[in-house]
């Protein structure tokens, strides 16, 4: 921390700083009508695209632009010819650029122009949303599988090949269980995002966490002036059980303020289960679990934007959601002996009600310090989150023939309270210089959790308390970072550095066990990237991360959950971080075909494990740091769209992987995996208001960790109208059409084969009806917030 603080004070010191140039001007239409909201896209050479939009009067300014420095800029909007302007700077420029509108008639059909689906820069993939109809109807959660590049296994999201990635929201780190996270994005509806971005090397500027990187989902904030919403309904089938889906968004702006709330409500049913298989020398036994659970959620969001002057805004957002996801699991545990024959069954009916709540608050200011493009911006945040679960637990051993075996029911009943709390704060700056454009910052979080589990044993007397199974835990977690990161270009190079300091306090106390412990560490994280753009078709990237994966607050709560009888979870509270480096060399030709070698690195992984002894019918599943992984690979990743009614993107990788334990009683294992995907969009009409979807992917064996997976696949269907001039859009969606898309996991541990396997019940129709109201939407804004690394931790 002290050559962290050293450094930043020595550039502080050091730098000189000089005037910048600028870039003004107004855009407006053939008639002078200015065009509000209009996307100017600039670059520099070898430095990677930056986006803004026009005000409301169609104005715009480009600061910060060196003399003698070569700009391209390339000015877009719906319905309007794009238009490019190669500039070499002399002094400030003022523009004025004339849109011409692009609209060609066709039968009386309006056709437009519409932004490229995957946008490939050296630090990341853009997709855009806003204009993929194909969507339209799912939420983010459905989405994101559906992404070239990206893909759901189970509750997490994951890069094929390289591994988890942590989920931002405009920004900020959504900081949830990876349950609660899934449901979380389930009501999102798609059609509120504007473009998600893949963060592969993150800079300085973000938070460490996220193995393979970031995911960023950008939520659309309309900045025409006036009013403008729309109005979702959808019908999801899950199963033999229907669904319902309604959201509802508005935006409002005038003069200096921007104001919007939205509203999800989303009522399922469905069921999931998993199986689970352990094979001893002479015996072996096999467990399967079917849930059945409804699920009701409510998430509300507002907030305002102020324009205090040309160069500072402020503004203020809120949310607040209600899940509640309640039901029942049905568990047969079948016992074998070494002959294969039953020797009996064991059964465990448990119910279970739990019901969490959040609220956020987050608060910003930015503004600029002067012309030459020097920043200062402060983000504060706070968020709660509040569940309670109650369950009971019934479990009863059966000869093979069905008959009871006496005594051998056992019934418990628990209840639990988790309250987490999270405070951050975070500045950044801004301060470009004659040598480098420099951003430095910092951040401060506070994190307090508090879990309370009781465990009662049901005799015909009453409830008994159980201190052995029950257990009440705090949990203290105290940030401070502080962060440079550095940029040049340099004719066709440009170069990308930083450095974030990181220290840590964590305490955790189990006042049941009397049991405690303390950590106080400080890590660093670098990261580079160089990047070569040969012409206008061919650029290189060469980059290099290091990124922590740290435990979930429930991973280090030392809570005991049952199973069954014989079986049950067990948190750790000695988990530690996860750490993780990464290279890759990129090769991206005319934004169409990228090529990419890749090196991953995993140090003190942790995963779950299942410990099962020979001796004894009793497992153990908890997280350990157990495990050192290096996987290499290639990618591939090719976007077509030559043909005019069909759009297609592709990924493929390919990849070798050793995964070495650190516990004699964990086998290790290496081997080859690949994953292919395509993601097709066929126009069915010359307007292209008519089309269809059909997304597949295919994950084939592969080795994680210490894991072997068997192969698995998904195939999506859809089908989307627009109507009324764009104001009503139609969509049908089939998900995972032969119920394909469910892992299963190979594990040797003690000697002993074990098979995790997820039941997939994930198969479900949806029909989604959307009509937008008020003035057709311009250009969204987006900003970054403070409440980052915390919530996916929950």
């Amino acid at each position: 921390m002290r050559q962290i603080i050293v450094l930043l004070s020595l550039v502080l010191l050091n730098t000189v700083c000089f005037a910048q140039l600028s870039i003004k001007g107004t855009i407006h239409d053939e008639t002078a009508t200015p065009l509000a909201g209009t996307t100017i896209e600039f670059y520099s050479s070898g430095q990677a695209a930056k986006t803004l939009a026009a005000d409301a009067s169609g104005s715009f300014e480009i600061d910060a632009l060196r003399a003698g420095e070569k700009y391209l800029l390339q000015v877009s909007a719906a319905g309007y010819q794009e238009q490019a302007l190669a500039i070499q700077l002399q002094g400030d420029t003022t523009l004025s650029i004339i849109l011409a509108r692009s609209s060609t008639v066709l039968k009386g059909v309006t056709v437009t122009s519409k932004a490229r689906l995957i946008e490939v820069k050296p630090d990341k993939t853009v997709v855009n949303l806003a204009d993929n109809m194909t969507i339209v109807g799912n939420s983010i959660a459905e989405t994101l599988g559906k992404i070239p590049g990206l893909q759901m296994n189970g509750d997490r999201v994951t890069i094929p090949g390289k591994g988890e990635v942590q989920l931002m929201q405009d920004g900020r780190l959504i900081q949830l269980s990876q349950k609660d996270l899934l449901n979380y994005l389930k009501s999102i509806p798609a059609g509120n995002v504007s473009k998600i971005e893949i963060i592969t090397n993150p800079s300085a500027a973000y938070d460490a966490a996220g193995n393979a990187g970031l995911i960023n989902i950008i939520t659309k904030r309309s900045k025409q002036q006036g009013y403008n919403g729309s109005i979702q309904a959808g019908y999801k089938q899950w199963q033999h059980y229907p669904g319902m889906d309604v959201t509802g968004n508005i935006n409002y702006n005038a003069g200096k303020w921007n104001v919007y709330a939205n509203a999800n409500l989303f009522r399922i049913r469905h069921k999931y289960g998993f199986r689970w298989e352990e094979y001893y020398p002479d015996r072996s036994w096999i467990m399967s679990d079917t849930g059945d659970y409804k699920q009701h959620n409510l998430v509300l969001n507002a907030g305002a934007d102020y324009q205090l002057s040309q160069k500072s805004q402020i503004g203020f957002s809120t949310g607040f959601s209600r899940y509640f996801e309640g039901g029942a699991d049905y568990v047969r545990n079948h016992f074998y002996n070494g002959q294969g024959q039953t020797d009996s069954v064991l059964t465990t009916y448990a119910t279970y009600i739990p019901l969490a709540k959040s609220q956020s608050y987050n608060l910003y200011y930015k503004t600029k310090l002067d012309t030459a493009g020097k920043t200062f911006s402060m983000d504060g945040s706070f968020l709660t989150f509040y569940r309670t679960d109650e369950s009971n637990v019934t479990a009863k051993t059966f000869t093979p023939e069905g008959a009871p075996i006496d005594p051998s029911t056992a019934r418990f009943y628990n209840n639990t309270m988790q309250n987490i709390n999270i405070y951050a704060l975070k500045t950044d700056m801004e301060f470009p210089t004659r040598v480098a454009k420099l951003q430095w910052g910092g951040k401060v979080n506070f994190i307090e959790t508090y879990n309370n589990m009781r465990y009662y044993r049901v005799t015909e007397a009453g409830n008994d308390y159980d201190g052995q199974l029950s257990n009440e835990y705090k949990y203290t977690e105290n940030t401070q970072a502080l962060y440079l990161n550095g940029s040049r270009e340099a004719g066709s190079w440009s170069f990308q550095a930083g450095l974030r300091g990181e220290l840590t306090q964590t305490s955790g106390y189990s006042y049941i066990r009397q049991q405690g412990n303390k950590n106080n560490y400080v890590k660093l994280f670098p990261n580079a990237l160089i990047n070569f753009k040969k012409d206008d078709q061919n650029s290189f990237a060469l980059s290099y991360n290091k990124r922590v994966r740290r435990p979930t607050f429930w991973n280090l709560n030392p809570y005991i959950s049952i199973l069954t009888a014989y079986s049950y979870y067990e948190g750790n509270p000695f988990l530690q971080p996860e750490y993780n480096s990464n290279f890759q060399l990129q090769h991206n030709f005319n934004n169409k075909l990228t090529s990419a070698f890749f090196v991953a690195l995993t140090n003190n992984g942790f995963d779950d494990i299942t410990i099962a002894h020979v001796d004894t019918n009793f497992v153990m599943r908890t997280p350990k740091n157990f495990v050192n992984s290096t996987r290499i690979g290639v990618s591939e990743t090719y976007n077509f769209s030559a043909i005019r009614w069909w759009e297609s993107n592709n990924l493929f990788n390919l990849y070798y992987t050793n995964g070495r334990s650190m516990l004699d009683y964990v086998e290790g294992r290496k081997g080859w995996g690949a994953y292919v995907s395509s993601s097709n969009t066929f126009y069915l009409n010359s307007n292209k208001t008519l089309s269809a979807a059909v997304n597949f992917w295919y994950q084939f064996r592969e080795v994680t960790l210490v894991n072997q997976s068997d192969a698995y696949y998904n195939i999506d269907l859809g089908l989307n109208a627009q109507l009324l001039k764009d104001k009503l859009s139609l969509n049908a969606n089939l998900q995972d059409v032969f119920g394909t898309g469910g892992a299963s996991y190979t594990t040797v541990i003690n000697g002993i084969r074990q098979k995790y396997a997820n039941l997939q019940l994930n198969r479900n129709f949806s029909l989604t009806l959307i009509f937008k109201f008020g003035k057709k939407e311009a250009a969204a804004t987006e900003r970054a917030n403070s409440n980052q690394e915390e919530r996916e931790r929950i």
